[in-house]
C-alpha cells in the first residue's frame, strides 16, 4: 500500500491507468462470462467444419463430374451423425448430393455457387435445418457447399469454444499490453520531466542565465517551470547586484586604504605606528582578496603550462621576511627542477600565497613552513601549528568561518584558494602534517612541459 501511496506522479498515474485498465477488462469479462450463461443448452449449431470437410474430400471425374474421395474426417462424422447431408456445386455448375437433403434446399442448387456466406439455425429439434456453408478454393477448384444433419454442437458449448480461442486470449493480451504498455506510454511522457530535471540538476553557481526547457514539458507543469524560469531570473539578478556591490566596495576601499597606510607611515615610529600599519595592511588584503573572489567569478581561466617551481620559489622569497619576523622557518623542497601544470599563472600563484599566508596567520609562530612539490601536478604547505580537528576541514573553506577567534585576517584566503582549485579542475584536501600541524595538500592537471 505504501507503493501505490507513493508521492510519484509516474508511478501514482501508471497504477491507476494499469488498475482502471484491469477493473474494465474485468467487467468486459465478466459480462461476456453472464451473456454466456444467458444462452439457451437446448440450442445446437452445425459445426462448421463439416462443410469444410466435404470440400476437401471431393474429387473430379474424367467427363468433369464429383464425387467424394476417401476422408476418414468424413467417414467419422457420418458415423456419429447417419443424416448427414451436403450440397456441392462449383463454378461450372456441376454438382453433386449426398445424404438426405432437406426439399427447401434442393432449390438453392442452381444459385449455390453465388452465395458468399449462409448460416442457417433451426429453432428446435431435430434441427434438421440447420446447416453450414463453405466456399472456397480446393485441389480440383473451387467448391461451394452446404452440409447439415450431423456434426451438431451446442450453443452454450459454441461460446465458450469461441471465448477460449478468440476473447479469453485477447483479454490476455490485453492485460498484457496494459502493464508493459502503460509504463513506457506514462514514461514517454514524463521524459521531457526528466529532461527538464537533470538540466535542474545541473545548474551551480558559476551557470547564471541557465533556465528550465519549457517545449518539453507537459502542459500541466508549464506553469510550474515557468515559476521555476522566473526563480532563477530573480536569483541572477540578485547575484549580479551582490557581485557588482563586492566589487565595487573592494575597489572603493583600496583607496583610502591607501591614503590611511601613507599617513600611518608618516606617523613618528613606535609600537602604536606598528599596529596601525600591521591594521591598514590586513584591510588591503582583505580588499584585494574580495577582488580576487570577484576575478575569478567573472574570468575564464586561460590555461597554459605553469612551471611549479619557480613560482613557489617566487613566493617563498615574497614572504620569507613575513614569515621570519613572525617566528618561523620557511623553505621550499621541490622532487624536480621542473613540475607543469595546466592553469593560470596569476591565479595559481594566488592559491599559493593565500596558503603560505594561512600557515603564517594559524602556526603559532613557531616552528617551520615548508611548500613542497613532487613533479606529478600537486603541492603541499605544512605548518608545525595546532593543526585542524576532522569536524572542521571541510568547513573551513566556506567564507568567513572561523575555527577560533582572531583579530587578524576576515575569513575568505581559503575560500579563494578552494575557488582557485576548483576552477582548475583540481582538488585539496586537509590532512595532519610530518610537521605536527597542518598540510593542504593541492591537486591540479598536469600539463607538458613547452
Amino acid at each position: 500500500m505504501k507503493f501505490l501511496r507513493s508521492q510519484s506522479l509516474r508511478r501514482r498515474l501508471t497504477w491507476r491507468l494499469v488498475l482502471l485498465q484491469t477493473i474494465t477488462l474485468s467487467v468486459a469479462a465478466t459480462l461476456l462470462t453472464m451473456a454466456l450463461l444467458q444462452l439457451d443448452p437446448s440450442q445446437r449449431l452445425i459445426d462448421a467444419t463439416l462443410s469444410e470437410v466435404v470440400a476437401q474430400s471431393m474429387q473430379r471425374s474424367p467427363d468433369g463430374g464429383l464425387f467424394v474421395g476417401p476422408n476418414k474426417a468424413l467417414d467419422t462424422y457420418r458415423a456419429e451423425g447417419p443424416g448427414v447431408w451436403f450440397l456441392v456445386v462449383d463454378d461450372a455448375g456441376n454438382s453433386y448430393r449426398e445424404g438426405p437433403v432437406p426439399q427447401q434446399y434442393e432449390l438453392l442448387l442452381p444459385i449455390l455457387n453465388k452465395l458468399w456466406f449462409v448460416d442457417i439455425r433451426d429453432q428446435g429439434e431435430p434441427h434438421t435445418l440447420s446447416a453450414a456453408f463453405y466456399t472456397g478454393e480446393t485441389s480440383i477448384g473451387k467448391l461451394h457447399v452446404l452440409a447439415g444433419g450431423g456434426a451438431f454442437v451446442s450453443l452454450v458449448f459454441a461460446g465458450i469454444l469461441l471465448g477460449n480461442i478468440f476473447i479469453l486470449p485477447l483479454l490476455v493480451v490485453l492485460i498484457i499490453a496494459t502493464v508493459i504498455a502503460i509504463p513506457l506510454i506514462v514514461r514517454k511522457v514524463m521524459r521531457g520531466l526528466d529532461s527538464a530535471e537533470a538540466q535542474a540538476r545541473s545548474i551551480n553557481f558559476d551557470q547564471h542565465g541557465t533556465r528550465l526547457p519549457l517545449d518539453t514539458v507537459p502542459k500541466e507543469v508549464r506553469g510550474l517551470v515557468t515559476a521555476m524560469n522566473e526563480a532563477l531570473s530573480r536569483l541572477d539578478e540578485g547575484y549580479e547586484r551582490h557581485r557588482r556591490f563586492l566589487a565595487d566596495a573592494a575597489h572603493e576601499l583600496k583607496t583610502p586604504i591607501a591614503i590611511l597606510q601613507t599617513r600611518v607611515e608618516n606617523l613618528d615610529p613606535g609600537p602604536e605606528r606598528a599596529r596601525l600599519l600591521a591594521d591598514a595592511a590586513r584591510l588591503a588584503a582583505m580588499a584585494e582578496q574580495l577582488l580576487d573572489l570577484q576575478r575569478l567569478a567573472q574570468s575564464r581561466i586561460d590555461f597554459q603550462p605553469v612551471d611549479l617551481v619557480p613560482l613557489a620559489e617566487r613566493v617563498v622569497a615574497d614572504h620569507a621576511p613575513l614569515a621570519i619576523s613572525a617566528g618561523y622557518d620557511i623553505s621550499l623542497r621541490a622532487g624536480a627542477p621542473s613540475a607543469w601544470v595546466k592553469g593560470d599563472r596569476g591565479a595559481i600563484e594566488r592559491l599559493l600565497t593565500n596558503l603560505t599566508q594561512n600557515a603564517v596567520v594559524h602556526g603559532g609562530n613557531q616552528g617551520t613552513i615548508e611548500i613542497e612539490i613532487d613533479g606529478q601536478g600537486s603541492f603541499e604547505v605544512h605548518d608545525s601549528g595546532p593543526g585542524i580537528a576532522p569536524e572542521h576541514r571541510e568547513k573551513i573553506f566556506e567564507p568567513f568561518y572561523r575555527i577560533r577567534p582572531l583579530d587578524r585576517g576576515a575569513g575568505l584566503g581559503l575560500n579563494l584558494v578552494r575557488e582557485v582549485v576548483r576552477q582548475h579542475g583540481g582538488s585539496i584536501s586537509v590532512l595532519p602534517s610530518h610537521l605536527g600541524g597542518v598540510c593542504f595538500r593541492v591537486e591540479l592537471p598536469v600539463a607538458v612541459a613547452p
